[in-house]
Formats: structure tokens, C-alpha cells, sequence
């Protein structure tokens, strides 16, 4: 996607939407039936990653140094970040969710945000979350550096309120055993839910890394917080026990998993990676997943986020947010 132009995207993006619709698991007879399913999906910004961010990714810990340096300057893609709220509309979905980091020198910039809200508002889309990353560990054995992270989040609580998204997702970020990590985190936790009552905004734990990848720990967190302005994201994919890319892997069972976080669930993020001829998502099952939620009396949004490498990122994202619909609906029957 990032050797597009942008006018060559977008051009592409109704003709790709009819396509999914087409190839999806759910046939064309049954589109007026599976777009009353479309209100309770999202589409998570990341989806489109790479369009953005071009090749400045390659070499990570360079993309990170220069993130903090020079945000604007890891944009190596075709697409402006803000061309969001256009995919989303052509992609027949109203609700965006936010990632910082893919417009990190933004927070505080407000004619740009301005014109992101200007965008949505002209494509009858509004932001539903934004994600937060590179802003610190909350549950930092050092007070100081827990300090740091909370005040790190606070740029993003102003962008989020003011783009008027409903609520942020951090990071539970530590280090010492699981149970120090418990409680550092708890009492991070406590002080960012504090600081999103007083925006309106939610804020959701997701498990995106070491001791949170482990749906009971994160569970135990939630209830050692006990805050009424706290829940938890939940991510169908992120049970890799002690983070990615570890060989031998190791993961959390993700059925067990998804039990664990269910009762405190207020979002989903329905990752994919990559889809069958018949529109089935390869290695996740979204019917028998989403259904453990349904059984929890989940009533939140499911975040369309494709993560394939096999695919567009266009094609993939239309064939996942397909699939969501395709599983609700057969859960609902």
C-alpha cells in the first residue's frame, strides 16, 4: 500500500469495498441484514500502519529514537494519518480508533487537530478510542518514572477529549515480579482512571505485552485497581507469555484468556492476519471467540484491526470488518 499515491488509494478503496462485500463470507443477498451489525464495529487506524508509515519501520530502534526526536519524519507512507476518516467512511464504518504514535508530534497541536476533527465531521465519522504507546511504564518500580509515565499520558487525555473520543487505551508496562508489577500498575492506574472521569473518558488496559499478555494477571489488576472508570481492551491475539517473538513461543490459552477478561471487557480488538477464499480469518474463529463476550453481556464496540502481510491492507481491513459482521450475525441467528 505505501507505493500508492494517495489519489491512487483512494480511488481504490470504493471498488475494494464492493470486492469484500462480494468475496465475503457473508453473500451480497445478505448486506442489508449484516449492515445493522456495522454499528457495533470500529476501525482501529492501525490498520493501515504501513500506508502511513512507509518503510521507517524497517529498522525499529531508529523508528522509535526518531519518533521521539521528530514524529513527523517516521510519516514515510502515501497517506496522511487523517486520511482515516475517509477509509472508514468508504468502508461503511462511522466510529475510528485513534493510535498516538501515528501522529505523535500532534498531541498538543491544535489547527492540526482541528482539521482531523474537520475531516471526520465532513465524513460523518467520530473517534471512539485512541491508543497510547511510547509513553512510559506505569508500572515502573521507580516512583519517579511512574510519575513521568502518568504525566506522559496527559497530552493524549487533552487530544482525546478534544477530538471527543470516548475513551484511551494504555499500557500495564513494568518491571519486578508479576506481583510488584500488580500492584505498581494498580496504583498507576487508579490515578489515570481519576484523570479520565474528569475528561469523560474510559480508560481500558489492553493486553499488549509481557505480564499483560496473561489474562489472569490482567484480570487480577482490574480488580486490585477496582475503579469504576477502568476496563479492559481486549485483544483476540496478544497471549504471547513473556512478549513477541520468543522462540520457542509460548502463549496463554486464548480461549481461557478471553474468559479471564470478558467480565471487564469494554472493547474488543479483533485482530486478523490473513483470510481464506471463503472469508474466514485463517487462525482466529470469530463466531466462537466473539461469542464468549456475547456469553459475558459485552455490549461495547469490536475494533476491526488487520495485521496481515499477505494481503492489502485495504483488502484485508474490508475482509475483516466482512467477517465481524458475518460472525455477529450467525451468533445473533
Amino acid at each position: 500500500m505505501s507505493h500508492l499515491s494517495r489519489r491512487d488509494l483512494l480511488k481504490l478503496i470504493a471498488a475494494s469495498t464492493a470486492l469484500g462485500s462480494s468475496q465475503s463470507v457473508a453473500d451480497s443477498d445478505n448486506r442489508v441484514e449484516a449492515a445493522r451489525f456495522s454499528e457495533r464495529i470500529s476501525l482501529s487506524q492501525w490498520c493501515f500502519h504501513r500506508a502511513i508509515f512507509g518503510n521507517s519501520r524497517d529498522n525499529y530502534s531508529q523508528f522509535i529514537k526518531t519518533l521521539h526526536q521528530s514524529p513527523d519524519d517516521v510519516l514515510l507512507g502515501r497517506l496522511d494519518p487523517r486520511d482515516i476518516t475517509k477509509l472508514s467512511r468508504q468502508l461503511g464504518v462511522d466510529r475510528v480508533d485513534l493510535v498516538n504514535i501515528l501522529f505523535f508530534g500532534h498531541a498538543e497541536d491544535k489547527p492540526w487537530l482541528d482539521d482531523f476533527k474537520l475531516r471526520a465531521k465532513d465524513n460523518g465519522v467520530s473517534f471512539q478510542l485512541l491508543m497510547c504507546d511510547e509513553t512510559g511504564a506505569i508500572g515502573a518500580s521507580n516512583a519517579k518514572a511512574r510519575q513521568q509515565a502518568i504525566d506522559n499520558h496527559k497530552p493524549w487525555f487533552e487530544a482525546a477529549a478534544y477530538l471527543g473520543c470516548k475513551q484511551i487505551r494504555v499500557n500495564a508496562y513494568g518491571d519486578g515480579t508479576y506481583l510488584q508489577q500488580l500492584h505498581q500498575c494498580a496504583e498507576s492506574l487508579a490515578v489515570l482512571a481519576s484523570i479520565g472521569n474528569d475528561y469523560g473518558i474510559e480508560v481500558l488496559v489492553e493486553n499488549h505485552g509481557n505480564a499483560s499478555n496473561n489474562g489472569a494477571w490482567l484480570a487480577m489488576l482490574i480488580e486490585l485497581t477496582n475503579h469504576p472508570n477502568l476496563g479492559v481492551f481486549t485483544d483476540l491475539d496478544n497471549f504471547f507469555m513473556g512478549g513477541w517473538g520468543l522462540n520457542p513461543e509460548r502463549r496463554y490459552d486464548r480461549v481461557q484468556g478471553l474468559i479471564d477478561l470478558a467480565p471487564y471487557t469494554r472493547g474488543v480488538s479483533v485482530k486478523s492476519h490473513d483470510f481464506d477464499a471463503s472469508g474466514r480469518e485463517t487462525t482466529l474463529d470469530y463466531p466462537k471467540l466473539l461469542q464468549i463476550f456475547q456469553n459475558a453481556g459485552f455490549n461495547g464496540l469490536y475494533s476491526a484491526e488487520f495485521e496481515g502481510e499477505h494481503m492489502s491492507e485495504l483488502s484485508g481491513t474490508t475482509a475483516t470488518i466482512r467477517y465481524i459482521e458475518s460472525a455477529l450475525m450467525a451468533n445473533a441467528g
